[in-house]
């Protein structure tokens, strides 16, 4: 009966680690849905995929982002692979090796982020202005405070939301 019982208990908590990916990607999701609903209407649809003035290029750099992500996996697969050949996996070497090969932390996609940061630094401009208006202005630092991001500037915060919840959303864990 206990192992019964422990069998049960190990299932569910196989089961929830299992969704946990899918959880995090609703959780940014829902961030996101937070951070559209501050805006007007009318500036909105400026940050979303169905954008009519944008819609393509976030698209575009969507899939220019998943390309760099697939390139970078496919050449530190390559780098183990060659180590591995070299170095035993019960060396220390080995251990060192795969670790500083990783590339994504050093190869960053710079001239997609520029793109992208310029893009946001015109969208925070209409931003900018709405923070004039008090329930606005509130409004965005709450929702600053609930992304522990109260200390980021408008251009920032617009970048923030736009890269890590529009263009990157699906990234694997290990670029989040």
């Amino acid at each position: 009966m206990k192992k019964i019982i422990l069998l049960i208990l190990s299932l569910t908590i196989i089961i929830i680690s299992c969704k946990n990916d899918g959880g995090s990607i609703y959780a940014m999701e829902q961030r996101y849905k937070n951070f559209l609903n501050v805006l007007p209407n009318d500036i909105k649809n400026d940050y979303t995929l169905n954008s009519d003035k944008y819609g393509n290029m976030y698209k575009e750099w969507i899939n220019e982002f998943n390309t760099w992500t697939t390139n970078i996996i496919n050449t530190e697969i390559e780098k183990e692979k060659e180590i591995s050949a070299r170095i035993t996996p019960d060396k220390i070497e080995y251990a060192l090796e795969t670790l500083t090969s990783k590339d994504y932390e050093r190869n960053l996609p710079i001239e997609l982020v520029s793109k992208v940061k310029a893009h946001t630094d015109t969208l925070s401009l209409k931003i900018e202005e709405l923070q004039k208006d008090e329930a606005f202005s509130n409004s965005m630092v709450k929702l600053k405070k609930d992304e522990a991001i109260e200390n980021f500037n408008t251009k920032d915060t617009i970048f923030y939301y736009v890269w890590n919840y529009l263009i990157t959303i699906e990234r694997p864990r290990r670029f989040q």
